[in-house]
């Protein structure tokens, strides 16, 4: 297994803050890491995308193509050695990231081709590291990978695509550790779920998702899921779309508070930088 890279901890917990939807603290720490000179570069990179994907899961795709880029010059411009699994995470984090903001900006032509060059860079780099690597190296970005193809189905009208890249994401997920990437993966489930008109599997993993989220604190997903639930019931007459649709708005402004505003924005909010 290749050496941990200086800064590791630190962007491990900022990404755990950002989990929380506490983005103002996660940009904060995320810019500290890549003000410091003692950072690895592959943490550096890693710093730029996630700073990105806070601002893509408030709907600041466009805004966050600029991390997105800026983690694929760092990792490119390092000089480590070129099989080192955390500069290729750190690599394919900014190709994947470009390639959901692409699809958040329904460019599906642009978001495809990064997806497959993010693909074949991942299968190069997974036959030189072997099976030792830390999970989240490739292992994580593998599945992030797939999230994005799943979405990218969902989005272009694929459900083909989306069931596929779906199914192979619960397949990586059950071999990490970690059970937000678990819930995130079980919401994209239901989300497909809903778009090929399966509601009673929709509605049973949006609200195990809902549930879990809950229960670690992780407020993004828990919104993802609420706002998912509160659609299901479009026309729902017992209520449950009332209360769903309740906490969608009152999720949404506690994230606000912490410093990630969704959008559509609201006068005076902007996306964190």
């Amino acid at each position: 297994m290749s050496p941990e890279p200086a800064g590791l901890h630190a962007w491990t917990a900022a990404v755990e803050l950002g989990a929380q939807g506490r983005a103002a603290a996660a940009r904060c720490a995320l810019a500290a890491l890549d003000a410091d000179r003692a950072t690895a570069a592959s943490i550096r990179s890693l710093a730029h995308s996630t700073r990105a994907s806070l601002i893509r899961q408030a709907g600041g795709h466009a805004a966050a193509r600029a991390g997105d880029g800026r983690a694929c010059s760092v990792a490119v411009a390092a000089t480590g050695d070129p099989g080192d699994p955390w500069l290729d995470a750190a690599w394919l984090d900014g190709l994947i990231g470009l390639a959901a903001d692409n699809l958040g900006l329904a460019d599906f032509a642009a978001s495809a081709r990064l997806l497959d060059r993010a693909a074949a860079h991942a299968g190069a780099a997974a036959a030189a590291a072997g099976s030792e690597v830390d999970w989240q190296t490739l292992p994580r970005t593998a599945l992030r990978l797939s999230w994005v193809r799943s979405e990218w189905g969902l989005y272009s009208g694929d459900l083909a695509v989306a069931r596929a890249a779906a199914a192979a994401s619960a397949e990586l997920a059950a071999d990490l550790p970690s059970p937000r990437h678990r819930i995130k993966t079980d919401l994209i489930a239901a989300a497909v779920a809903a778009a090929g008109g399966e509601t009673a599997a929709a509605d049973r993993g949006a609200r195990a998702a809902h549930a879990r989220a809950g229960e670690l604190g992780l407020l993004p997903l828990r919104w993802a899921a609420a706002t998912l639930l509160a659609g299901l019931r479009s026309s729902d007459q017992t209520g449950e779309q009332a209360v769903y649709q309740g906490e969608v708005t009152e999720l949404r402004d506690r994230l606000a508070l912490r410093g990630m505003p969704l959008a559509p924005l609201r006068p005076g909010e902007r996306h964190g930088r």
